[in-house]
């Protein structure tokens, strides 16, 4: 493919204002990785067919890693989740040695699910509700009734289905087909971060689970670029760079933005004073003061690692400013994201609608810091919304997000007919602000055509 000139916002770039913080990262964390991709219109076939929804339950669900849920959610031996996605149904166990094993939701007698999609608990044995097949922790047949009917099983080899299993950063993933690469190989480079906090070190503090109205390829599309906040997020203009976010793409299956906090977008023309923009970030709570020379963020980013670390107790002097407040967002293809910032913690997971090819859900998490010397507590309940539930009836959900999120999901309804309306074959994509939907199409595309 021709290399393009990059056509870029003008002013300040993401680079500009983050290598200028007073508490700055490594910048090889925020080093720049962008590519032309093209610019050709894409289908809206890949949200509306039938026919790829198959191919993704053939030829992407089984070849591509899971995130199907956070260790913490397994604390102690015999404690389990079930994890679906699209028709596949995994029951995740964490076994006496510590370890934590995967096998198909289903009993090799007759298929019934041994137990309920969306359920966590602790289970000393697996039992069929259907007719009592019993197995362990382990995966191994234990017990059938009627054993004297059963002579021609071999019960020996006649235990649950296993799927891999791998571990990073806290979140448990599976891998459903043959033959899978290392997860360290397919989440190139995101194993590899050094961050302050890991992810390791976090644990989950609220968990919202929503169906929401549209594909969950659309879905994961609308979180991965900064271009629609003027029109969709007006409000947060004032306070946050949109146009002038920086786009990144990683490997064939990572990419990554920084959306900087703490100044204003270059959509609106008259700038602030710092002692504004301060106020705006504050919003009077804290009665903060800028010393001569201060920028606004920096100041407000040093305010968070002080109330954060008496929140948490963990020592958040070496977390940098980018890090403390901007919105960086890494997507982990299919359908995972995470952000390793302190104050925008946010996980992300899509998982398709099996009954529709229009609608999907979305596991949206929060996390906080481990206090350091201690275990992490218990996951709260999942706190799970309708299609008709708003973001903003989820008790405990910050209502400033809560609304944020709102504006989102009014969007999906809306693109969701409006493509299923259009006379147009496809949408026209920005070369730089919409370049990690064309990668993530492409990465998409490559697996459907690779039987």
């Amino acid at each position: 493919m021709t290399e393009k000139k990059i056509a870029r916002c003008p002013g300040p770039s993401t680079q500009d204002i983050v290598l200028a913080d007073a508490a700055p990262p490594p910048a090889t964390f925020i080093a720049e990785a962008y590519t032309y991709l093209g610019d050709e219109d894409l289908s809206y076939d890949a949200y509306l067919s039938e026919d790829i929804a198959r191919l993704e339950r053939e030829r992407l669900w089984p070849r591509t890693w899971q995130m199907a849920c956070r260790e913490e959610e397994l604390p102690e031996p015999r404690d389990y989740v079930v994890f679906d996605i699209a028709d596949e149904s995994v029951i995740l166990v964490r076994q006496e040695d510590g370890s934590i094993r995967a096998f198909i939701n289903s009993c090799v007698h007759r298929g019934m699910q041994l137990l309920p999609s969306g359920t966590r608990g602790r289970a000393a044995l697996l039992r069929c509700p259907f007719h009592g097949w019993t197995y362990g922790s382990d995966g191994a047949l234990k017990s059938l009734p009627c054993a004297w009917d059963f002579d021609h099983v071999d019960r020996a080899n006649s235990g649950l289905d296993e799927v891999s299993v791998e571990r990073w950063g806290g979140f448990v993933f599976v891998f459903l087909g043959r033959n899978p690469p290392p997860l360290a190989d397919f989440l190139d480079p995101v194993t590899a971060l050094d961050l302050p906090v890991p992810m390791s070190d976090r644990h989950i503090v609220t968990h919202v689970r929503k169906h929401l109205p549209a594909n969950w390829k659309l879905s994961v599309e609308a979180f991965l670029e900064a271009y629609h906040v003027i029109a969709t997020h007006p409000e947060g203009l004032q306070s946050a760079g949109d146009a002038n976010c920086q786009y990144d793409l990683l490997g064939p299956h990572v990419s990554r933005f920084i959306h900087t906090i703490g100044f204003q977008s270059p959509h609106l023309k008259s700038a602030p004073t710092e002692e504004e923009m301060l106020e705006r970030l504050d919003r009077g709570r804290a009665g903060l003061k800028l010393q001569p020379g201060e920028r606004a963020r920096d100041v407000f980013a040093a305010h968070l690692r002080t109330v954060m670390a008496e929140q948490t107790g963990v020592d958040l002097s070496g977390v940098s400013t980018t890090q403390m407040m901007d919105s960086i967002e890494y997507f982990c293809f299919p359908n995972f994201v995470f952000f390793p910032g302190i104050s925008l913690p946010m996980v992300y997971r899509f998982c398709p609608d099996p009954d529709s090819v229009h609608r999907c859900f979305f596991d949206l998490w929060f996390l906080a810091p481990i206090r350091p010397g201690q275990r992490p507590p218990p996951p709260p309940e999942t706190i799970v919304l309708a299609l008709d539930e708003p973001f903003a009836s989820a008790p405990g959900l910050d209502p400033k997000l809560a609304y944020i999120y709102d504006q989102d999901v009014d969007n999906l309804g809306r693109l969701t007919r409006g493509i299923r309306a259009s006379r147009k074959p496809g949408q026209t994509l920005g070369t730089y602000q919409e370049v990690r939907i064309r990668h993530m199409r492409q990465t998409h595309a490559a697996y459907l055509a690779d039987g």
